[in-house]
C-alpha cells in the first residue's frame, strides 16, 4: 500500500486525542504520511467533544485516559455516530473498552505501523457496513 492516496481520493479525516506531547506530535506526522488528514490531536475530552459540534471523523484514535479524565463519553458518542474508535493506550487491562463501543484495543508501546494497519482495517470494515 501506498504512503499517500492515489489523486483525486479523499484522505480519511482522524479524529486524534492523546494528551502526551510527543505522543501527539508522533502520532499527527505518522498519520498525515500515512495518507490521512487529522483532526487534533487533542488533549481533553472536552476539546474532541467541542470540534465534533462541527467536525465528522471518518474514524478516531483515543487515549484511555486524557488531561480531564477517561475518554468513555467521547468513545461513546463516537461509536454512536458510526465511528470507528481505535482506544491506543497503555492501560490496556484496567480499562478495557465497552462492548457498546465500535472500538478495537491497541496497547502502547506500538509500532505505528501496526497502529495505521489496524486504523485501515477498521475503515475498509466501516465501509462495508454501510
Amino acid at each position: 500500500m501506498s504512503a499517500t492516496p492515489e489523486p483525486g481520493l479523499c484522505r480519511p479525516l482522524i479524529l486524534v486525542a492523546e494528551d502526551e506531547a510527543i505522543i501527539a506530535i508522533d502520532l499527527a506526522d505518522t498519520l498525515t504520511r500515512g495518507g490521512f488528514d487529522v483532526a487534533g490531536p487533542f488533549a481533553t475530552c472536552a476539546q474532541a467533544e467541542d470540534w465534533l459540534k462541527t467536525g465528522a471523523p471518518d474514524a478516531a484514535i483515543l487515549d484511555n485516559l486524557l488531561q480531564d479524565g477517561p475518554c468513555d463519553a467521547l468513545a461513546s458518542d463516537l461509536s454512536r455516530r458510526g465511528v470507528p474508535v481505535t482506544m491506543f493506550s497503555g492501560q490496556d487491562e484496567r480499562h478495557a473498552p465497552s462492548a457498546d463501543w465500535n472500538a478495537t484495543s491497541v496497547t502502547k508501546p506500538v509500532a505505528f505501523p501496526i497502529l495505521l494497519d489496524t486504523l485501515r482495517r477498521q475503515l475498509r470494515t466501516a465501509a462495508y457496513s454501510r
